[in-house]
């Protein structure tokens, strides 16, 4: 990430010292307007359908899968706003995606793999359009993708019925008690 970095993320969520928050947290709107002007300065190039994707609001959605198709990598996500829709998002990849698992320190990782700050970027390439995405994950992961196109699909949940607690395929059994 180019704008909101580890150190600054860290900083930020120093609520110890409140010299330190408080720098931080002037240059994170500082560093936020920045990006957002350079966001909305790219937008007139951008396809409706990309001008969609940026503006989704995804911060604090749950992630239920990533998931590999070929050239696609689909990630299925679960809005933590109302209507609290699940999101899916299908990229079609340029490059192989990169995954650094060690984003943020173990004192800043939260055990929910939920979705906190992205950004993108156009880059444009011997007259190709091409995207760039990095988006960093509640867990301390953060996921570098290069693609040339995202697709995405909103629905309405039906399964686990609304207000229930979703529970991942990885969670560890816990036997009934007697």
């Amino acid at each position: 990430m180019k704008y909101f970095t580890r150190d600054l993320i860290e900083h930020y969520g120093c609520l110890d010292d409140e010299a330190v928050f408080r720098s931080a947290e002037a240059e994170w709107e500082a560093r936020l307007a920045r990006y957002e002007a350079g966001l909305k300065s790219i937008e007139p190039e951008l396809p409706e359908h990309i001008r969609v994707f940026t503006r989704l609001l995804l911060h604090d959605a749950i992630v239920w899968s990533i998931a590999r198709q070929g050239d696609k990598l689909i990630m299925v996500l679960r809005k933590d706003v109302p209507p609290k829709d699940v999101v899916i998002l299908t990229y079609t990849l340029i490059e192989e995606p990169v995954i650094d698992r060690d984003a943020l320190s173990p004192d800043y990782r939260g055990e929910v793999m939920d979705y906190k700050y992205d950004e993108f970027e156009l880059i444009r390439d011997c007259g190709q359009r091409t995207y760039a995405q990095s988006i960093l994950f509640g867990n301390g992961w953060e996921m570098s993708l290069r693609f040339s196109d995202v697709q995405v699909s909103l629905a309405q949940l039906v399964y686990p019925l609304p207000g229930t607690v979703f529970v991942p395929a990885s969670a560890p059994a816990v036997a009934p008690s007697a």
